[in-house]
């Protein structure tokens, strides 16, 4: 029973009569006071305020790129948080709304319920729920980084009026505070890119035969998400998603120190551009690069010490099942000798309705033991696929494992690299952490030591099972490995056959059932290593990788035009070559070659073509709707010959070798048909394929009719052969156009930019492009606008003095239109202009354009 209270008492205070003796003294010890004092008044005694629980300085130098020192790690995050959303908060926001699982509440339903199966998809992969496990485990320091980050970003917010925000979320009611939680689920849903987080939106379309057939409330079958296009799906496979790398060691640099050239290819919009920083703790951490929006670390970057960049790797992060079903069972499934059943979760999210209100929506989500399951479009794969093959039947339905999915050490990974003073410190970050998530690492340092690996996650498949992959994802039919494969660069497997789980590795790693650090690619080298995005393989071509498992990457194929112009580039010797006729770069020459803009295929084939097409005139080309044309070559033909070979904005050659090579199916750039005579080598790989195919004997030469097809496709798009490139390629700055350098990676251009940005973001600027005329080189009637390629591009020598470095980083630092660092680097980088790198204190001090401000809060 509840203890009775007497009437004389009180819960706060004890009995009257204590009460009372406890006034009593109280007043007699107020009189002593009184009495001892004079007849002043006292002075009022506030009590001093709390001290802030943060406080980073934070510099602004020119270009706005933010310097940010703090005595602690905390402080470090928290100056960075707030740095960071003064540039981009609209694009954290609206992230954190995504990994929260609220668009639908705050942004509508979308176009084909898009935003209602982003929901339950982020759901169906638990990232908030992960972030929260998860969170515990990572390293102190790491934790003060993050939760101080969120603790900046939110006190940006508490001082910027809603109003004041850039327009995309001016006043939005989604922008909202955030947690460190949410912070490490946003950063989470970053390490899933190359695998699941792509294919998303083919986890809540995935649903048993059987439903369709029931009785659905039509309120709530209104907003039921809706099958992605297979287009929208190979966003990341068909957008330039790549990169170049180089680290270039003692044996091939002026001084015997160690370079590194940082070239990703990157979206110029959304939540994968990069962000500049430069953070210090002193005596603890002192690094410099950029990361993608929202990370508290330098992804690509440098220290005292060291310095390293990142490319796409071409590796797999994920694996595709197919599970082979129990006749009648459609939630039931064949695993060897046995049957499984899958499992399911009901989610229910908020929807904002068109005319505003919220209603409930609620759908199963069903789960194998591999993962959820999903549901590829199959539309647009080759005739022959039956209606539904690789969605869910009755017979068979796809699930997913994702190899990043349990991947807690990403953070920590950067971290540890970011600290690290030595090689033998920066492997040993990877040996322990093996946390980074896809991409491949090049390495150099002031000892002229240079190293390369591709340490991604990658599943550990029995040699038996990815033999068998392998040669069903490349022999041509309507196998499910090899549709997909094609379609997405997915390895499809049978889900159904024990045979083809991940292996538990003997060798530490990360997560059982991944290839353990000790077998991945790796090479140390004292002259160079670099990636192109193709695979680990040639990574120098003098010392071939080999023996790994093809889930890392394929040995002995073609190289795409990139990467043997970027091999071309670190190999050449000679007095005219990039590294001069002595073979040892100086940092001069390194710049030079970064923006030197050759075109591997453009030195094998222009030639060649401007011989042939030489005195003709007119060349008949049959269109696509079989309709004969007579097209007048000649001044294709004279631009071409009076062309220097280089993709520069003043050159007028290549807008015609650009969609003569469009012409062009890709498989025709990698080995011997219709545009090279003599066909790839494996042991000559950079060299091969080569030599333009020759002339026939008699008839029309198919080599002048795809440059009559190429003047056609201009003419047709309203343009003329004679426009330079700058006056074709460009972006777009608060309405204005910006002429840009570079090409296309299939032309073998190594400073690439592209248009078609791989992105979750519901806003950022939206490069104009009307319809395309041809659908390879994307050629619109307005060019070729950009979004997408070169972004934070470095050159890094270091020296006697410490690193010597020079960036631009092309789209510039703000994504807000009304900022001074909105398109300043965009105009640098349009000119080939580079600026320097402010590392030092001496070189941060002599900047006359820097805003130093302290920050405080938490």
């Amino acid at each position: 029973m509840p203890e009775h209270i007497p009437d004389n008492s009180s819960p706060r205070g004890g009995s009257r009569a204590v009460r009372t003796r406890r006034l009593s003294f109280t007043l007699l010890a107020s009189l002593a006071f009184v009495a001892g004092c004079d007849d002043k008044d006292p002075e009022p005694q506030n009590p001093p305020p709390a001290a802030p629980k943060y406080t980073a300085k934070i510099k602004r130098t020119s270009f706005g790129i933010p310097h940010i020192t703090a005595d602690n790690y905390g402080s470090l995050g928290f100056g960075q948080g707030y740095a960071f959303a003064q540039d981009h908060v609209c694009t954290l926001a609206d992230q954190v709304l995504k990994v929260r699982s609220e668009r639908a509440r705050f942004l509508g339903q979308g176009a084909g319920n898009k935003n209602v199966g982003s929901d339950l998809a982020y759901l169906a992969m638990d990232v908030m729920g992960r972030a929260q496990a998860a969170f515990p485990t990572l390293s102190q320091e790491v934790q003060d980084m993050l939760t101080g980050y969120a603790a900046g970003y939110n006190k940006y917010l508490e001082d910027t009026a809603p109003e004041a925000r850039p327009t995309e979320c001016a006043n939005a009611p989604w922008v909202r505070p955030i947690t460190p939680v949410d912070l490490l689920a946003y950063n989470t849903d970053l390490t899933l890119i190359a695998g699941i987080n792509a294919l998303a939106l083919t986890i809540p379309v995935a649903t048993p035969p059987t439903v369709s057939a029931q009785s659905v409330d039509p309120k709530q079958a209104a907003l039921r998400p809706q099958m992605p296009s297979l287009e929208e799906l190979q966003k990341l496979k068909t957008a330039d998603f790549g990169s170049n790398g180089w680290a270039i060691g003692a044996e091939r640099t002026d001084n015997g120190k160690g370079m590194v050239m940082a070239n990703p290819h990157f979206p110029w919009e959304g939540e994968l551009r990069l962000w500049e920083s430069h953070l210090t703790v002193p005596g603890q951490m002192n690094v410099y690069g950029v990361g993608l929006m929202g990370v508290p670390a330098v992804l690509i970057g440098f220290n005292e010490n060291l310095g390293w960049t990142h490319t796409f790797s071409a590796g797999q992060r994920a694996t595709i099942y197919q599970l082979q079903l129990v006749e009648g069972k459609p939630t039931v499934y064949k695993y060897g000798n046995e049957e499984r059943a899958m499992t399911s979760k009901t989610f229910t999210i908020l929807v904002k309705l068109p005319e505003g209100s919220l209603t409930n929506y609620t759908q199963t989500i069903y789960f194998s033991h591999y993962g959820p399951m999903m549901a590829i479009p199959d539309s647009s794969l080759p005739q022959g696929v039956p209606p539904g093959a690789l969605g869910w039947n009755t017979k068979t339905a796809l699930t997913i494992r994702d190899a990043n999915i349990d991947n807690t050490k990403f953070l920590d990974q950067f971290h540890g690299m970011n600290k690290a003073k030595s090689l033998a410190e920066f492997k040993d970050v990877y040996a322990t952490q093996q946390g980074l998530p896809w991409v491949n690492t090049m390495y150099a340092d002031k000892e002229g030591n240079a190293w390369y690996t591709d340490a991604t996650p990658t599943p550990n498949l029995t040699p038996d099972a990815y033999k068998k992959w392998l040669t069903d994802a490349t022999t041509p039919g309507l196998t499910v490995s090899y549709l997909i494969y094609q379609a997405l660069g997915f390895v499809a497997l049978n889900g159904s056959d024990p045979a083809n789980e991940w292996q538990v590795s003997p060798n530490p790693a990360r997560t059982p059932g991944l290839v353990a650090f000790k077998d991945v690619p790796q090479l140390d080298r004292k002259d160079f290593v670099f990636n192109a995005n193709d695979s680990y393989w040639l990574a120098n071509p003098a010392a071939p990788i080999t023996g790994k498992s093809p889930l890392h990457g394929l040995e002995g194929v073609p190289q795409s035009p990139r990467t043997r112009m970027n091999a071309k580039v670190l190999t050449e010797v000679s007095a005219t070559g990039a590294s001069g006729a002595d073979g040892k770069f100086t940092f001069e020459e390194l710049k030079t070659a970064v923006f030197s803009n050759r075109s591997s295929l453009e030195e094998l084939v222009r030639a060649g073509l401007v011989e042939r097409c030489t005195g003709k005139t007119t060349v008949n080309y049959k269109d696509s709707s079989g309709k004969d044309n007579a097209v007048d070559i000649s001044q294709a033909c004279a631009v071409l010959r009076d062309w220097n070979g280089r993709y520069d904005v003043e050159q007028k050659g290549p807008f015609v070798f650009r969609e003569f090579l469009g012409a062009y199916p890709g498989a025709n750039l990698l080995n011997a048909g219709a545009l090279f005579s003599v066909p790839f080598d494996p042991a000559n790989p950079i060299a091969t394929p080569n030599t333009l195919t020759a002339a026939p004997a008699t008839g029309d030469d198919p080599v002048l009719t795809k440059l009559a097809q190429a003047v056609f496709t201009i003419n047709r798009s309203g343009n003329t052969v004679d426009k330079t490139l700058g006056q074709v390629q460009f972006t777009t700055r608060t309405g204005a156009p910006i002429p840009l350098q570079g090409g296309m990676s299939r032309e073998g251009i190594t400073n690439v930019v592209s248009f078609g940005a791989a992105k979750t973001t519901l806003f950022d600027f939206s490069q104009p492009h009307s319809a395309t005329y041809n659908s390879t080189t994307l050629l619109a009637k307005e060019g070729y606008p950009i979004n997408n390629g070169s972004s934070f591009v470095m050159a890094l020598q270091f020296t006697d003095a410490g690193p010597n470095a020079n960036a631009v980083l092309t789209y510039s630092q703000s994504g807000d239109p009304k900022s001074p660092h909105y398109a300043d680097q965009t105009q640098l980088f349009s000119q080939k202009k580079w600026r320097p790198i402010l590392f030092t204190d001496a070189q941060i001090a002599g900047d006359a354009s820097a805003v130093e401000t302290t920050v405080s809060g938490g």
